[in-house]
């Protein structure tokens, strides 16, 4: 599967940059100081977590404070790609905001499916913000114990 990198911006870097790690820091800084912007849905990255398991990949995403309808999954041409966007909270006119750290606006995630997976049988569910994939692996993929027999 294809993994697309968390890449933050200047100002999420530390006080003391050559602690931070990332071989593209530099890249990021200049474009952080020549303005230029990454192409729209490409801001947000929520987290995400592939665990292989004995008969299927489990594909989890961190999505908090988003609702079920502001996602969607699609499966095409040996590739799964999730879209949503998170919006912020209406704002309150007596609110004045000295932080803000979350994250909002459209993102659109795509893997590769690997060819152990069965994509006819993926199934997905959200609960509290988590998005599961589950992705069976085909029977070839799992395979089959073979008995040994005496004599």
């Amino acid at each position: 599967m294809s993994i697309i990198r968390y890449r933050p911006s200047l100002s999420d870097t530390p006080v003391f940059p050559r602690l931070s790690t990332g071989p593209n820091r530099i890249a990021r800084m200049m474009e952080d100081v020549f303005g230029t912007e990454l192409p729209e849905g490409l801001g947000w990255h929520p987290p995400v977590d592939v665990v292989e398991k004995e008969k299927e990949l489990v594909l989890t995403m961190e999505l908090p404070g988003m609702s079920l309808e502001d996602l969607e999954i699609d499966i095409g041409d040996n590739l799964l790609t999730v879209k949503g966007e998170k919006r912020m909270e209406e704002e309150k006119k007596e609110a004045n905001y000295r932080l803000v750290e979350r994250s909002f606006g459209a993102f659109e995630r795509s893997f590769t499916l690997p060819r152990i997976v069965d994509a006819a049988a993926i199934k997905a569910n959200y609960d509290n913000g988590i998005l599961r994939i589950h992705m069976p692996k085909t029977a070839q993929a799992v395979g089959r114990k073979l008995e040994i027999g005496r004599g």
